[in-house]
């Protein structure tokens, strides 16, 4: 008995050794963090770019180095704004900003305030985002890597949001003669369209063709600002089949919308820190609750001496074990279903981009352009907004895959109008906030969440018997 006890006592030396040292590498964990999720973000790969940010942020928040806290919620911001979470965006550069201010860092400060404006453009606030840079433009401190970016950024909105040529040509030449080129084919583009547009046709063809040797003219920014360049010399038709084919070419990227992969980074995050929270209260309880620990384990000692087990004990523990197993699978196949229910809705409103070519057909087959064609294209749009059939052939894919869940709720809450019904089918599908609000065209994620949360207490307060089924899904 007595060598058991100096085990046990050696083994809980160990781990508070082990516990204890564990702290020293959270500083090489946060850069490295962050260096990984730069790199990630320069190949394309930015839902891995988020987790591994994410993960990084913890880390230095735990050291309380604000510094690199701040520098990583930069990195955030921007893997979140090429993904088109631009409230994620923002609050990322809200928060780099505090902390920047705090530490007095004017030019950090700066970086934060320009990727407050990018964020605002992407949540079109185009006044907001306009303050933001005519501040940036006018104090102009910022990191030299940054500066040349925000130039053609203000840029980009001056000559696509605030109809003025000049002042975008006057800083797209500005970040030109600071950096070896522009960062994308869009800024490119409006940069010609710019040039056209204050009359300097040929360096605007010039550009154009210098975009067409690079490999971007089947990119939609390409085709896009070559279109309207073209309508501005009054050649609508060619303009018009460029401006078709921009948008048959962002189908794939509004489908990938729906999907965001983002989301899946997020979900995995989360999975991982319950893990590493699991595995820190692990250890904080052995430091805690030392004295419980050793009795736990002399009476573990005595069972193993006296070989008596509790029959009922030992059931109890292997019925639990068999429950949680079931619950574990119930929750897999729930994923699972929601995640074949979001790729069938993507896959059932694919066929609705094929509108577009329709577009096309009507206006070039119309025998007079000037009536009949506007009347068409809103009747196909209005087809598009309200397709009552495709809703009922979600809803039949859900009541499938989720035990009859959306049959069960219309039965169950009749006075609902469809809207709200539709609300549901994403939500009870697992669709996050930012893709409802899409989806919905609602004014902001919190509407989403408000909304939800009354349909929430209206469940609660019912004797409907599927409300666990319901609750389960919310």
């Amino acid at each position: 008995m007595k060598t058991l006890l100096s085990y046990i006592m050696a083994w809980v030396v160990l781990l508070l050794a082990v516990s204890c040292g564990s702290g020293g590498s959270q500083a090489s964990r946060a850069q490295e963090g962050l260096a990984q999720g730069e790199q990630q973000m320069a190949d394309g790969r930015y839902d891995e770019a988020v987790l591994s940010l994410m993960q990084a942020g913890e880390d230095a928040a735990r050291m309380h180095d604000d510094a690199l806290l701040g520098r990583i919620l930069l990195a955030l911001s921007d893997a979140y704004a090429n993904t088109c979470f631009f409230s994620e965006a923002l609050a990322s550069a809200d928060s780099a900003g505090v902390i920047f201010t705090r530490l007095a860092d004017s030019r950090m400060a700066g970086a934060a305030q320009y990727r407050r404006a990018r964020a605002r453009v992407g949540l079109e606030e185009i006044a907001a985002a306009d303050s933001l840079y005519t501040i940036l433009l006018a104090e102009r401190d910022l990191p030299e890597a940054d500066l040349p970016r925000m130039l053609a950024d203000a840029a980009l909105l001056s000559v696509q949001e605030l109809d003025n040529p000049g002042r975008a040509v006057r800083l797209f030449e500005e970040a030109l003669a600071l950096a070896d080129g522009l960062d994308s084919p869009d800024h490119w583009g409006a940069y010609a369209y710019a040039l056209a547009s204050t009359g300097e046709t040929a360096r605007a063809e010039v550009v154009f063709k210098e975009m067409v040797s690079s490999g971007w003219s089947e990119s939609p920014a390409y085709q896009a600002w070559k279109s309207r360049t073209l309508a501005l010399r009054g050649d609508y038709r060619q303009a018009f089949d460029l401006l078709d084919q921009a948008a048959r070419r962002q189908r794939s990227g509004l489908l990938r919308i729906l999907r965001q992969s983002v989301v899946r980074a997020q979900r995995d995050y989360y999975a991982l820190e319950n893990e590493r929270i699991k595995a820190r209260d692990l250890s904080m309880g052995i430091i805690g609750g030392l004295v419980l620990l050793l009795l736990l384990l002399l009476l573990a000692a005595a069972i193993f001496l006296f070989r008596r087990r509790d029959r009922k004990t030992r059931f109890e523990r292997e019925a639990l074990l068999d429950w949680a197993s079931s619950m574990e699978n119930q929750r897999d196949e729930l994923s699972l279903s929601q995640a074949r229910l979001r790729s069938d809705y993507a896959k059932l409103y694919q066929s609705y981009f094929q509108k577009v070519g329709r577009i096309s057909e009507i206006v070039q087959n119309s025998p007079d352009r000037e009536r009949g064609v506007y009347y068409q294209l809103s009747q196909l749009i209005k087809d598009i907004r309200l397709d009552k059939r495709g809703q009922k052939q979600f809803e039949a894919m859900m009541n499938r895959d989720l035990d009859d869940v959306m049959a069960h709720f219309r039965e169950d809450f009749p006075s609902y109008q469809e809207d709200t019904f539709r609300f549901m089918s994403y939500v009870f599908a697992g669709f996050d906030a930012a893709t409802i609000r899409l989806l919905m065209e609602m004014a902001s994620d919190a509407a989403v969440h408000t909304k939800k949360s009354g349909i929430k207490k209206a469940i609660l307060s019912s004797d409907s018997p599927h409300r666990d089924q319901y609750l389960m899904l919310l």
